[in-house]
């Protein structure tokens, strides 16, 4: 397993498990032709979208890689995608969100999520500092400025 990240994020993508690839000194195509042969990947989760989105559909397999992308919006050219045989699926919540349309389904997902990290098997990444209503501006701050480790939790209750 691969993962990019920026050079504060390489170590905890090691600690996790994949095989740290820093996206400000690497260029798709090198670290593409270094870990897959030129081969391309089997899966791309893209969670950036936009520039980032485009290169995963360069960067998967011929006829069996598939990009799955949480940000899919914009305008974005499928040949390069095309021309592999790959596949695409977006992953959109904006719709039940807005509507309650689905709202149900996406409750169901969430559920399945809060029992595998119960059991240990999903271990979200959570930045070790706690933010509470009074400090939601620190919180804000520390996203927009990178510097947190994971997500941002906001106490609610003070």
């Amino acid at each position: 397993m691969f993962a990019t990240g920026s050079p504060r994020s390489l170590e905890t993508i090691e600690r996790l498990g994949a095989t740290a690839i820093d996206y400000t000194t690497t260029a798709a195509d090198d670290y593409i032709a270094q870990h897959t042969g030129g081969e391309g990947f089997d899966i791309v989760f893209d969670t950036v979208g936009g520039a980032t989105l485009d290169a995963s559909f360069a960067a998967v397999r011929v006829h069996t890689g598939h990009v799955v992308s949480a940000l899919g919006w914009g305008t974005h050219s499928i040949a390069p995608l095309s021309f592999r045989g790959a596949t695409y699926s977006g992953i959109f919540v904006l719709l039940p969100m807005l509507t309650g349309e689905g709202r149900t389904h996406h409750g169901e997902i969430l559920r399945d999520a809060a029992a595998l990290a119960d059991a240990g098997a999903l271990k979200p990444l959570v930045d070790p500092r706690r933010f509470t209503l009074s400090s939601v501006g620190d919180a804000h701050d520390a996203v927009e400025k990178g510097t947190t480790t994971g997500k941002a939790v906001i106490d609610i209750a003070e």
